[in-house]
């Protein structure tokens, strides 16, 4: 596929070319069409508090060298800012809708659907996996629902060397299933399936092809009817290739040693980085999933519940639930993915939204994540009980 930045097309004259004259009489008038040109900037709500979190947006763009912000902020389910804010010098300015590379977050909704296809039936999240990916090293004793807590001992692919030097010699390959496992069993298990709690890639990936075979879907049309339409997440899909829509959020990185544009880079080697969203769609589901909007009320419990608590370095303030990240009542998500850094956080009680993401400039390390160290100052902000990390 043409992997150019699309450029958004401000208008569209149509007009008949070659008419007779009398054809031109009656000929209906020529029609302009003008596309709506997105949005940039910040629209903000009357809370004093907007104009602050916009402050923390622009001091953090110039003092950690970010190349652009995009963030939105929820106290309930009223907005009280969302934006975009980029260095001077990008050009076009990022869209205040621009659409991003998720990554971590959706494995909380891969959890939710894991859950949904349980209370239907279509799925036993207790019993093996082996008839779904017989190749996965203990797969006769690991399950789903192990799968979907990074409880099942597979080694994470992504540390492997080779692996590594793969993805950076020619970032817009994409990844198999099959390939990845390959990489990750060239070391034996991390640990007795369901006795430790390591995260890891492969399991997500394992997770999903056993979503796909167990209702029969494809990826993308399991994330379309079960998380974005309900929610009406209308800016959101899910794809397993490098597909985003205009308008963007552009990606940059230097982690192949020189600075460049990585936003058409495949996300396939981190499987859950083929969703694009905006701020806006992230925000929804963060409030759906700390409510339990889209599970019956025994499943929504289980989803957030510390089910990892006395593994590995899990307890019963930190832990890792079904894809989600939850620590001291919030539900949180650290994602980094081809130039993207992004951070989700959600307060539950009372209840509390931010999502932030970033890419770096030109002199930016990217040793730490910009979108979580903002987001770390506006739970500070916004909180009386911010998280800490």
């Amino acid at each position: 596929m043409n992997r150019a930045v699309a450029v958004l097309t401000l208008s569209l004259v149509i007009g008949i070319s070659a008419c007779t004259d009398s054809e031109k009489a009656s000929a209906p008038p020529t029609t302009t069409v003008t596309a709506a040109v997105p949005a940039t900037g910040v629209i903000s709500s009357d809370d004093p508090r907007a104009a602050q979190i916009v402050a923390i947006v622009e001091k953090a763009v110039v003092e950690q060298d970010l190349q652009s912000v995009a963030f939105a902020v929820w106290d309930g389910d009223e907005e009280v800012v969302r934006g975009a804010i980029d260095k001077p010098s990008v050009q076009p300015a990022t869209a205040i809708d621009a659409k991003f590379r998720v990554g971590q977050p959706m494995e909380a909704m891969l959890g939710t659907v894991a859950l949904q296809l349980a209370t239907e039936g279509k799925l036993d999240l207790d019993a093996p996996v082996a008839k779904y990916v017989p190749d996965l090293v203990n797969a006769d004793r690991i399950t789903p629902r192990m799968l979907a807590n990074s409880i099942g001992g597979t080694p994470d692919y992504v540390p492997d060397e080779a692996f590594s030097a793969r993805v950076a010699a020619n970032p817009f390959v994409g990844y198999t299933f099959e390939e990845l496992l390959g990489y990750a069993q060239r070391t034996p298990p991390l640990f007795e399936p369901g006795t430790s709690w390591a995260y890891s890639h492969t399991e997500i990936a394992a997770l999903i092809e056993v979503l796909e075979a167990a209702s029969g879907q494809s990826l993308e049309d399991l994330m379309a009817t079960r998380i974005f339409e309900p929610l009406a997440m209308t800016d959101s899909s899910a794809h397993q290739n490098n597909d985003i829509d205009p308008p963007l959020f552009q990606a940059f990185t230097n982690q192949r040693g020189v600075y460049e544009n990585s936003t058409y880079w495949d996300p396939t080697w981190g499987i859950n980085g083929g969703m694009n969203a905006t701020t806006a769609d992230l925000g929804r589901w963060m409030r759906a999933l700390s409510t339990g909007e889209l599970l019956n009320e025994a499943d929504a419990k289980e989803s957030l519940a510390p089910v990892t608590a006395g593994l590995g370095p899990m307890t019963g303030q930190v832990y890792f639930a079904y894809g989600s990240i939850v620590k001291d009542g919030w539900v949180l998500g650290n994602p980094s993915l081809n130039g993207y850094q992004g951070f989700v956080a959600q307060q539950r009680d009372p209840s509390l939204t931010i999502v932030v993401w970033a890419t770096a400039g030109p002199t930016n390390t990217e040793q730490a994540n910009g979108a979580q160290a903002i987001s770390t100052q506006i739970g500070g902000l916004m909180s009386e009980t911010p998280f800490t990390l």
